[in-house]
């Protein structure tokens, strides 16, 4: 009797928990910082949203630095009714960048998430040619260092720089976002 109730708790427990729940402390911090700075509504909606957008970042070894409307000594912006939360992302194998942009007038949040990869300028130039025969994809400007181009509809950018030895993709992708308050 004692195993089947302790089973019937441990399957209850699970069910109760969702995912923003199951966000780990350290990351739960970083998302109501980023809710709390913006002047978002600390719920799971809001921290789910938020989290959805960053969660592949926070791998190993990740450490985090945000700035913000009031960050400078002399902002003159810490009261607009607009904010800004500049979160950048450090782990062992990229840097993120997410820039949220809370419009509390029109009740919207312009989000703009940057992922630099580095590597060699072979292994990048491979990627580079593979992205070039995507039919998806539309070149935006070319040069003999960089390149980057755009997917067809979306607010989603592929940038590719070599400097030989090494080179770099940067990945960038903007939402805009209804937040309800």
């Amino acid at each position: 009797m004692k195993k089947i109730l302790f089973i019937m708790l441990l399957v209850q427990n699970i069910f109760a928990l969702d995912s923003v729940s199951a966000i780990p402390k350290n990351q739960k911090t970083v998302i109501t910082r980023v809710a709390t700075v913006l002047g978002l509504p600390l719920n799971k909606e809001t921290r789910k949203l938020i989290y959805n957008k960053i969660s592949f970042a926070f791998d190993k070894g990740w450490s985090a630095h945000w700035t913000t409307n009031t960050t400078g000594a002399d902002s003159k912006i810490g009261d607009s009714k607009t904010q800004i939360c500049d979160v950048t992302i450090y782990n062992n194998n990229r840097v993120v960048n997410a820039t949220f942009v809370h419009f509390k007038k029109e009740k919207q949040l312009f989000i703009t998430i940057k992922e630099y990869i580095d590597g060699s300028s072979k292994v990048i130039l491979k990627a580079y040619n593979k992205r070039k025969n995507n039919p998806k994809y539309i070149m935006k400007n070319e040069t003999d260092n960089y390149a980057y181009f755009q997917l067809k509809g979306y607010m989603d950018y592929v940038t590719y720089h070599i400097s030989s030895p090494a080179g770099m993709v940067i990945y960038e992708s903007s939402y805009i976002l209804d937040i309800k308050e």
